[in-house]
Parts: structure tokens; sequence; C-alpha cells
């Protein structure tokens, strides 16, 4: 499940680093904005009329970060792709464009994708654009998939990866910049449910002169600025619509071992199989990091996202054009899939104690970027 960790955030450099695209220049730094800037704004319906349902998945972590490597299954190129936690959707075109670029480089007729999640169809997609032909293999497919209920906020964070993972894959100069940049062609087209959303970040109020910092919620900002809100339902369906238009194959099919993979009739694979690789390929290094999300229904009137890192555990609400999206839970090793009650109430109560507190929005202006 892609849900986002508490100290995911835009940084200054990666903003800096994104002011090169040019759909990318309404990004701001905290710098250029007013202190005490605010703009109207509607507070989140939280009664039990607005109550849908809550959910639960199960994010692909993984010790020492995200895996991207090649190697080789009997004549077979193997590319891995895999372990990207709380950040798939962020993580997704950075991490697709190097799968692809190394099956490129190596020029096979045809290439099959374990899964159907947002990275596997991200890698399908730009494999398919080059004109390989690809099959998708997977034992569920959108909107089955733990990306379908993944938060899928754009965030990128100071570093994803330690040990062995340091030196591959993209650079982070890359993850930064690529991160927004794959999303910028979706933002125009309303069946992709990809938008500009203002967000900000919190933390617990400071001891002392609280006039000297900025405020919302009743909680400090830490950090503000407009970042890319995917609604995972429209986007993956769209992407699938895309795949099946370009030629794409979709077969439903479990893998056991090594040795179903090697039956493929493909002579380079991409392995995006999330929690699966770690028994697929016998990685220790993969664990699952549990995520409950409370859904509400739709609320158009919500144009602002936020995240509150506070006593008794992280709260954040990202509007999606289908429902509200509150969490956050972040249990590490926990793989139970049933909704916790007591959780639900925790979600509830937090933000209905951040809402009571709403007096503005805080205003995200239109700028330039300076070094």
């Amino acid at each position: 499940m892609a849900l986002l960790p508490a100290d995911c955030y835009f940084t200054r450099r990666s903003l800096l680093l994104s002011v090169g695209v040019a759909s990318l220049t309404a990004c701001q730094t905290t710098g250029l904005l007013p202190r005490k800037s605010e703009r109207p704004g509607v507070p989140v319906k939280l009664s039990p009329g607005f109550f849908d349902r809550s959910i639960v998945g199960l994010r692909p972590g993984r010790t020492g970060g995200f895996r991207l490597a090649t190697e080789k299954l009997a004549e077979k190129l193997i590319v891995q792709n895999y372990g990207h936690g709380g950040d798939g959707y962020t993580l997704s075109w950075p991490c697709a464009q190097w799968a692809a670029n190394q099956i490129s480089a190596a020029q096979p007729k045809s290439v099959g994708i374990i899964g159907a999640g947002v990275s596997g169809l991200t890698t399908a997609w730009l494999l398919a654009q080059r004109g390989i032909k690809v099959t998708i293999y997977a034992d569920k497919f959108p909107p089955d998939t733990t990306s379908n209920i993944a938060g899928a906020i754009i965030l990128t964070g100071p570093r994803y990866r330690s040990g062995e993972n340091a030196n591959s894959g993209p650079s982070d100069d890359a993850i930064y910049a690529d991160a927004p940049r794959g999303f910028i062609p979706f933002l125009t087209v309303q069946r992709y449910g990809v938008y500009w959303i203002d967000h900000i970040q919190m933390r617990p109020l400071r001891k002392g002169n609280p006039s000297s910092y900025e405020t919302f919620l009743g909680r400090r900002i830490t950090d503000k600025f407009r970042t890319i809100m995917v609604d995972p339902s429209l986007y993956l369906a769209a992407l699938m619509q895309d795949l099946s238009e370009m030629g794409v194959k979709f077969w439903n099919k479990n893998f056991d071992s090594l040795g179903d993979l090697a039956r493929l009739l493909h002579p380079a694979l991409v392995n995006c199989s999330g929690l699966g690789a770690g028994l697929l390929f016998g990685d220790a290094n993969m664990y699952p990091i549990r995520g409950q999300l409370t859904l509400l229904k739709p609320q158009p009137e919500i144009d602002y996202s936020y995240i509150s890192r506070q006593p008794g555990g992280v709260l954040y609400m990202f509007p999606r054009r289908g429902n509200i999206v509150l969490g956050g839970t972040h249990q590490r090793g926990n793989d139970k899939m049933l909704s916790d009650p007591a959780e639900v109430e925790r979600q509830l109560r937090g933000h209905g104690e951040l809402m009571s507190n709403l007096r503005g929005v805080p205003r995200i202006e239109l700028g330039v970027v300076q070094n």
C-alpha cells in the first residue's frame, strides 16, 4: 500500500531541480510566502453521515530501501524494481525510467512485467511507448491492487536508500526531478485523475512565542507548497486503457517459484511484484507495513491537503475526486488485514480536533524559485 511515511516532504533542493520543467514553475518554497497570508477554507465534514468505509493495505517495505538491479535467470534478463515502501507513486516514474532503460539497452523482442501495481503499469507504459511488446502478469489487476488504495500524493524525501542500494538506480537528483515530471502530461486530461493541490506540513506548537512562526489547524507549519495529487482509481484505470490500446497483453497468473518465471517465453522480465518479491526471489529484507485509511464521502469543496506529526500518531488528509482520505497508520511488520475500529476512532477524533482550529488555509502564492 503506497501510503506516505510521516517524514516525507518536498525539499527546497527538489523544488529547485523541478523548476527546470516549465509546467512546474508553480512549485513554491516557504521563503517566498508571506507569513500570515491566508485564503478562506472549508472544513472537512466528519459526521457519521459522511463516513464511507475503512480499508487496510500492506505497503512493500524493504530494509535498505527500494531495489533496482539486473540479474540473470537462466538466459533471461531480470530487472528488479520493487520495495518502494510508502512511496510507490512518488518513485513510480524515476524507477520505471531506470528499469525501462535497462530493458531497452538489451533490445529484447518482448518483455514480461510481473505485477500490476503502479510500478508495473508505469514500467509497461514506458516500454510500450518505445515499441517493445509487453505482457503483464499478475494475480490481481486494477481496481483490486494495493496501489488502488494508496494515499498517492507526490512528496519527495531526503533519502530512500542505504546500504546495498546506496548507489543503485537513479540519482537523488533524478528522483527529485522525475517524481513530479512523470505526471505532468496527465494533468490536463481529466480521466487520469491527476491535479495540483495546496499541501501543508505541520508539527505541534513550540513552547514560547507562537507569533514567531505560522500556524494552521492549531499546529506549527513546517512547510507549504503546491504538489500533485493522484486519484488511484482513475489513474490506474486510465493507464490500463492506454496499455490496452498500445497492444499490451494482460495475463492473470500467480508465480510460486523462479522456475515459473523461467518458463515464460520472454527474453527479459521486470519484477514489480512488491511484497511478493520477498518469497519469489528470497529477499529477506522485505517486510509488510500495515496502513489503514478512513474514507469519507466526496467533498469537492476541499481543495487542500495536510500531514500533521503529533503525539499519538501521524494524521493526514488527502482529497480525491471519489472520496476524502484520512490517515495515517504505519505499522511495520504487521500483516493483519482486518480494520481496527480503535484506529478509525483515533483518525476521526484527531482530524476533528484539527478541523475545530480551522480559521483559513495558508495561501500558496505563485512565483519564481531562486537559488
